[in-house]
């Protein structure tokens, strides 16, 4: 009853004002406004495209946070599986995605820097014989000397700074950065014989390039006699050793040697006719100075050539793996930890690139528990899987867990300690691949904490008993007898070491 009154009441209240209203008598005062509802009246198209644009905003923050959120988990925004794929293989070609985000993200430098090659070879160094080797911190980042204390040419400083911009991701900033350069051999111990060796070297081998480019045409063996070697692993090592030094297409000095030594390496297409047992050596260092030209010079040709050349070592993984001669799958297939070192390296280049390469991780991942399962007791990796350990591929074997993930590992500490403990000093004892391992290795286990006593003990005796070993005109003589031993494989071999300063930063970001 009282809600029906009510109601009764609320129907006859507009007639009530519309009397006051019709009456001459009475005015009614407008109702009032507060300020808020004055605004929200006169300004309403333009409240209507505020709050329409700040949802928009809230929006796109919303989804960039997810994306953000997604890619730190480990976990892709794109799905590139077919509809029907299961969970788990989605969820791996989620995976794969942000991997080859995040690879892309490390060949390509956080600040733009530029450099010029042309002024590189002609800097002098200041003389450091006298400096002792140093301490170096777990990762080697301390800031380079300044000019004062590099001796360094202001002038030349400058002029090596203009020119090309060249961008590089930071792995390989410092062999280009004539001030990182000096810093970073100065860190490591290194002393003004090591750059001057590397400098006869790199013009020896210029001296003995073939006319179409190559290297191998014109080699001689440990005896001195003529011999043809594999001229595209040999071209592929020589062209790594004037990468290493930042020699590229403009460089006064090197420069068309250089060039020319891409054009050869071009020249044929990247997937090799046959593999077999030179070729399962051969493609791999082919692919590394593929990888690391195309990273380091940006040349349009040489992306497809990475490309098809990395893909072609992926698919020739063993099943174990490893990798074996003429690529050969199953378990009767020649499979042993000297191809399979090459090869590692070889993809590891190719991930440095940013270059998208299918299966490259999944690759990696197997190649590195196969290395360890050719680790012995005593610390040293064998030739093949469940053989004792030889000395001449422990440095093949730490390399490989290094640059993957796993330089702190057991396996690496133990390579180490080997290493160090059956150093040799006499260059006619010494074995080049053994010490091209080796080197690497040592230096690489300054990036882990403690990781420096092992390069300390290397390079206490390593730069004095390479550089004395140099010839007058360049090149590298015979040391330890092995079969395929020849000049340009030595020469290059030892300047592949001695760039070790500079040419990577330690363990997991060379």
């Amino acid at each position: 009853m009282d809600q029906d009154n009510d109601n009764e009441n609320y129907e006859e209240e507009p007639e009530e004002m519309e009397a006051f209203e019709s009456s001459d008598q009475v005015t009614v005062a407008p109702p009032l406004e507060g300020p808020i509802a004055k605004y929200m009246r006169e300004y309403r198209l333009l409240n209507s495209l505020l709050i329409s644009l700040a949802s928009i905003l809230a929006f796109f923050v919303a989804m960039w946070n997810i994306v953000v959120y997604v890619a730190a988990s480990g976990e892709g925004d794109s799905d590139f599986s077919d509809a029907g794929a299961a969970p788990a293989q989605q969820q791996q070609e989620k995976q794969k995605v942000v991997k080859l985000m995040q690879r892309q993200q490390k060949a390509q430098p956080k600040s733009q820097q530029t450099f010029r090659t042309t002024a590189i070879s002609d800097i002098t160094l200041p003389d450091m014989n006298e400096l002792d080797v140093k301490d170096l911190a777990p990762v080697v980042e301390a800031a380079a000397p300044s000019m004062a204390d590099a001796g360094m040419n202001n002038d030349a400083m400058k002029s090596a700074l203009k020119g090309i911009g060249l961008t590089l991701p930071k792995t390989m900033q410092q062999r280009c950065d004539p001030k990182k350069r000096i810093g970073r051999l100065r860190q490591g111990g290194g002393k003004d014989m090591t750059e001057a060796a590397i400098m006869k070297g790199l013009n020896w081998l210029k001296n003995n390039q073939d006319p179409d480019g190559g290297w191998g045409d014109n080699d001689k063996d440990e005896g001195g006699q003529p011999v043809k070697t594999d001229r595209n692993s040999m071209t592929g090592m020589a062209l790594l050793c004037y990468l290493g030094h930042c020699e590229l297409q403009d460089s006064p000095t090197f420069g068309p040697t250089v060039q020319k030594a891409i054009d050869f390496i071009t020249s044929t297409p990247p997937e090799p006719e046959t593999i077999g047992q030179k070729g399962s050596y051969s493609h791999p260092i082919r692919t590394y100075a593929l990888c690391e030209a195309f990273t380091m010079t940006k040349i349009p040709k040489l992306k497809e050539y990475a490309k098809r050349a990395a893909e072609i070592v992926v698919k020739g993984q063993n099943e174990s793996g490893g990798w074996a001669y003429d690529y050969g799958k199953g378990p009767v297939a020649h499979t042993d930890l000297s191809v399979t070192g090459w090869n590692i390296q070889a993809l590891k280049a190719a991930a440095l690139t940013g270059i998208s390469i299918d299966g490259l991780d999944e690759a990696m991942d197997k190649a590195i528990a196969y290395v360890k399962r050719c680790q012995d007791k005593a610390g040293k990796f064998a030739y093949k899987e469940g053989t004792n350990g030889k000395g001449s591929l422990t440095g093949a074997g730490v390399l490989c867990l290094q640059i993957w993930k796993n330089a702190k590992s057991e396996e690496a500490t133990k390579g180490l300690d080997w290493i160090i403990a059956n150093q040799s000093l006499d260059w006619k004892a010494v074995n080049v691949y053994e010490w091209y391992y080796h080197a690497q290795a040592c230096f690489q286990a300054t990036g882990v904490s403690g990781g420096a006593k092992y390069w300390r003990a290397w390079n206490k005796e390593f730069q004095q008993v390479v550089c004395g070993a140099q010839a007058s005109d360049g090149h590298w003589p015979h040391g330890k007898h092995y079969h395929g031993d020849t000049e340009i494989y030595r020469t290059t071999m030892a300047i592949l070491m001695l760039e070790v300063y500079y040419r990577y930063m330690p363990t997991t970001q060379v």
